[in-house]
């Protein structure tokens, strides 16, 4: 029988102190998460104390679109009082239901067009995949669908149900043109625009070239119409709570042109939690003489200072990678979608000397605002595709938006096959494989071209 042994093995492990797991832990929050958790330290740290936002770090109105605005505290009350105070998006669309004369078939249809809806108020699914994914027992047809969500695009805010940006605007546009007393130069040439040329006005260059090809308007009326879909709002529902009564998105950082011209980044004080250790803390625990009361005091003392260590880290670290996001990705600010560049979490996180954890930690549930609209930091992220010899190449986003918009601008009569859309992306020098356009077409939601061909003859 053999005995047993005993042997001695050395080995090294990385273990994250508490004050790193704190940080990295506020790092990862969204903002109203971390709006919770500075909320319950105030509470139970003495020594915190909140500082009010100075006039001058007040983050003024002028984003594409306006931020929405903190919740009003409300004191204790019964908790179905609270829900009938703060209905939620989906809430106020089902009341909308009951504005209108419908049947109760054509109102069951629009209830399920709402419960389909995302946060932002965009209808993801098309008609055909829900009539298909629906019980049968439904008896639910694509025509009829298609009659409820007309219907459903009537309702405020304007633009909810539509099923894609360009859809959304044209229904804003609509709008202003019904509450018109009569439908001006400026407000044909928007929809012209946004019909026909989506996206085509964000360049000097492109400008120019819009000027050309419509002759037959100044250039005074297409920079009032650039201007006036300016102000029209990108996400129809943005601002309004969300199923669980929060507001579903604030941006984290803006990126505006300063003065000189030139792009710059800067952090939403508001989105950040102004925080201090109280006056003279130090010199109360030095004239502390009970040692219990002296342990007790230094350990919320240290409680303290890593809280203010977190946030800080926080911070600096998102500045920092908006900075970066901005150096590589100017392009995007200035024409769109179009110019983003492929650009992966690795190689932010080798140039910011950071963990590929800490990167993705930094951007989960983080917002950025522009004069393109509001994105998730992850949008900017994206593998490289088609590269070349010498390594560069498109990201996934930019092709996918090249191939939304090649299919926007489709004969409806002859819808793109798969096969043509590659040969269209070759000819600008993309080359991809036809299941690999096929796989970014699905992403989009996009139906094959038999099915789009349906869909244009239904409508």
């Amino acid at each position: 029988m053999q005995k047993p042994a005993t042997h001695l093995r050395l080995s090294l492990t990385t273990r994250l102190s508490p004050k790193l797991q704190q940080s990295l832990q506020v790092l990862q929050l969204s903002t109203l998460e971390l709006q919770e958790l500075v909320a319950g330290w105030l509470e139970d740290n003495p020594f915190l104390e909140e500082v009010e936002n100075t006039p001058e770090d007040s983050f003024s109105d002028t984003q594409y679109v306006q931020p929405p605005q903190p919740g009003i505290k409300q004191a204790e009350s019964d908790v179905w009082d609270t829900l009938a105070d703060n209905p939620d998006m989906y809430e106020l669309l089902r009341r909308q239901v009951c504005e209108y004369d419908l049947d109760k078939v054509t109102a069951a249809r629009v209830y399920f067009l709402i419960e389909n809806l995302n946060e932002q108020g965009y209808l993801d699914s098309s008609l055909t995949d829900l009539v298909e994914n629906a019980p049968l027992e439904w008896q639910l047809d694509e025509t009829e669908l298609a009659q409820a969500l007309t219907i459903l695009q009537q309702f405020e805010p304007t633009g909810v149900g539509a099923r894609n940006l360009q859809e959304s605007l044209l229904l804003q546009m609509d709008n202003l043109s019904a509450e018109s007393a009569d439908i001006n130069e400026i407000h044909t040439c928007a929809r012209l625009l946004i019909n026909k040329h989506f996206g085509q006005w964000l360049s000097t260059h492109q400008f120019r070239q819009l000027c050309r090809q419509l002759p037959q308007f100044s250039a005074n009326t297409l920079e009032a119409a650039c201007k006036l879909i300016g102000t029209l709002n990108p996400y129809p529902c943005y601002g309004l709570p969300d199923r669980n009564g929060i507001l579903s998105v604030r941006p984290d950082m803006e990126v505006y042109i300063n003065k000189s011209g030139h792009w710059q980044i800067r952090l939403l004080h508001d989105t950040f939690p102004q925080l201090r250790i109280e006056p003279g803390v130090e010199e109360w625990l030095e004239q502390k003489n009970t040692e219990k009361m002296d342990a007790m005091c230094k350990n919320k003392w240290q409680e303290a200072q890593t809280c203010l260590h977190s946030l800080q880290m926080r911070k600096t670290t998102l500045q920092r990678l908006g900075e970066w996001i901005l150096q590589q990705q100017q392009d995007f600010f200035s024409f769109g979608s179009l110019a983003l560049a492929p650009l992966t979490i690795k190689e932010t996180a080798q140039a910011l000397e950071l963990a590929e954890s800490t990167v993705s930690r930094a951007i989960n549930q983080k917002y950025l605002t522009c004069s393109q609209g509001v994105f998730p930091l992850r949008y900017f992220f994206s593998q490289s595709v088609a590269a070349t010899d010498d390594g560069t190449g498109n990201s996934q986003t930019a092709i996918k938006t090249l191939l939304q918009s090649m299919i926007n601008e489709e004969d409806p009569q002859h819808p793109y096959s798969d096969t043509h859309l590659v040969n269209q992306l070759a000819k600008q020098g993309i080359n991809l494989a036809r299941r690999t356009v096929a796989k970014y077409r699905e992403a989009l939601k996009i139906p094959p071209a038999h099915q789009r061909k349906v869909q244009y003859s239904n409508h």
